[in-house]
């Protein structure tokens, strides 16, 4: 693959992140359904993750999450360092282990999204000892995941094309 290629996929993969990260931030372009707002680049970082080597993923992981980190107003460096991890662990899975496909990206991001939102109620919610955990997480965390899972098959065929086209 030659340079400019890679250039133009990581420059249409960046493009991507910005347009989540201003539609997850803006108030009112993402829809609230049943309490939760979808984390859109938890399933864009993952998907991206899927179709490149080790370092892109964790790159891309790591500014995925520090744009969701920057969006949430929480500490800085959750996100970046959980989305880093998993897309570390999703890239060498589909190199080495499994094909890449939907149903596997779909299993990786069944698996990972759930963890990363749930630690973080976990660290940010239980920890600090606010009251009423499980009625707040089933009001308002559980839709967050399910919501953020919907988006996997999206990013997926928008990533799997990016791909598809740069890899001459």
């Amino acid at each position: 693959m030659s340079k400019f290629s890679k250039i133009i996929r990581y420059l249409a993969f960046l493009l991507e992140v910005l347009l989540c990260y201003v539609v997850q931030s803006t108030p009112g372009l993402s829809l609230e359904v049943f309490g939760g707002r979808p984390v859109l680049l938890i399933p864009l970082a993952l998907t991206i993750a899927v179709f490149e080597d080790e370092i892109p993923a964790i790159a891309f992981g790591v500014i995925c999450g520090l744009m969701a980190d920057s969006g949430y107003s929480g500490p800085v460096g959750y996100y970046a360092i959980m989305l880093a991890i998993l897309c570390y662990i999703a890239s060498v899975l589909m190199e080495n282990y499994v094909h890449t496909n939907l149903l596997t990206t779909m299993i990786i991001a069944t698996l990972s999204i759930p963890v990363i939102i749930f630690v973080q109620f976990v660290l940010f919610y239980i920890a600090m000892g606010y009251g009423n955990v499980w009625e707040y997480f089933s009001a308002h965390y559980v839709s967050r995941i399910v919501y953020t899972w919907a988006f996997v098959p999206i990013f997926y065929a928008v990533n799997r094309f990016i791909a598809a086209k740069t890899l001459h």
